[in-house]
């Protein structure tokens, strides 16, 4: 239940359920009406291309009385449609997780991102939907090999991320949130287990366009992911997003930002800030960029993180840490591309591209040695 939320209020399952009546009670619940009503609106659905786990849509809106300021155009997550994506959503609490995030902690999260206007879960269901500011920005989503991060990009964002991870570094409080995930998620055990069965699926797409090192890396991963669990344990938790990449970023424009809008809380953690960090740039540096991530990236997240107000997290130590979260992040890549359906024209492209991304940052930063 949305901390903002009416108990009265019914949850529509999907955006044709969505009435003006409704409406206006999960914005007065919300604190964005007071005596206005919506008099009129319209749902536009949004490409199911842009989520998995959610069925997504744009609804505007006019109202009955004086309007002001109040949003004329929101964003609107319901449910998925896709029985398997929905379960999975479920299971995951990926609904409940990410009302609870805005609810209790998203006013104080130091990054730009979306005001919820609504958010609840039906008890006792797998029913949810959230409202959401919209925001006027620019997607890196697109063409396969046009997914990269520009260093203007890659450099604001990192710079973003290091005040939420500075804002809680060791901050014992985040434990009072049982929603948040840990390291010891069922989910990461399972992923884990599940690594060796994944990377035989994907082994031979990616041997034509990876070197033998590169192939060691992931060959080897199996047996010392048992391990890995007790590595990140051992590092400073914070507050993580989770899926923190550029397709869950908007822009004010694109290459040379000064905005950046962190999307999709649907994983938030308490983790190592290298699992955020290596996620994003594995994820957004093609491989000609890798000098960037030595000679830039890295050490500027870390005298961000170090201005922020974080102590006694030395640089080397960093460095040996993101090797972990590198690869706890190649795990759950190749964990997720395992289950996609390669029969498709762009699958093995995708798979080639991030994976490839992955594997070129883990060896570059040293993986192959913990691995050895």
């Amino acid at each position: 239940m949305s901390p903002n939320a009416d108990q009265s209020i019914d949850i529509p399952e999907r955006y044709e359920d969505v009435t003006a009546d409704w409406l206006t009670q999960a914005l007065r619940a919300g604190g964005v009406l007071d005596g206005q009503s919506v008099g009129s609106f319209h749902v536009e659905p949004l490409s199911a291309s842009k989520s998995r786990t959610s069925s997504l849509a744009r609804i505007t809106v006019k109202y009955n009385g004086h309007s002001g300021d109040l949003p004329t155009s929101m964003f609107a997550k319901f449910v998925s449609r896709i029985p398997a994506n929905r379960k999975f959503a479920s299971d995951m609490g990926l609904f409940r997780r990410e009302v609870a995030l805005y609810g209790t902690l998203g006013s104080s999260i130091p990054l730009d991102m979306p005001i919820m206007y609504f958010g609840d879960v039906r008890e006792n269901s797998d029913i949810g939907v959230l409202l959401l500011q919209e925001i006027d920005g620019m997607s890196k989503e697109g063409p396969v090999e046009e997914m990269s991060l520009s260093p203007s990009e890659a450099k604001l964002a990192l710079n973003a991320l290091s005040k939420m991870h500075a804002k809680w570094w060791a901050d014992l409080s985040l434990n009072s949130h049982t929603w948040l995930r840990t390291i010891d998620d069922p989910g990461r055990v399972e992923r884990y287990e599940a690594y060796a069965d994944a990377w035989a699926k994907l082994k031979h797409l990616m041997e034509p366009v990876c070197s033998a090192s590169e192939i060691r890396i992931c060959d080897r991963l199996s047996n010392y992911l048992p391990g890995l669990t007790s590595d990140l344990k051992k590092i400073p938790m914070t507050l993580c997003h989770g899926d923190f990449h550029l397709g869950n970023l908007l822009w004010d424009q694109l290459g040379e930002p000064e905005t950046v809008w962190t999307l999709d809380w649907q994983g938030p953690a308490i983790s190592p800030a290298v699992t955020d960090v290596a996620w994003f740039l594995s994820i957004g540096v093609p491989k000609q960029d890798l000098y960037l991530l030595r000679g830039e990236y890295l050490p500027g997240y870390h005298t961000a993180l170090m201005e922020g107000g974080v102590t006694g997290y030395a640089y080397d130590r960093f460095l040996r840490d993101f090797k972990y979260g590198l690869l706890d992040g190649l795990s759950k890549m190749i964990g997720i591309l395992a289950i996609v359906d390669l029969a498709r024209e762009d699958s093995a492209l995708f798979v080639r591209t991030f994976i490839g991304r992955m594997i070129a940052v883990a060896e570059d930063a040293g993986c192959g040695e913990l691995l050895s």
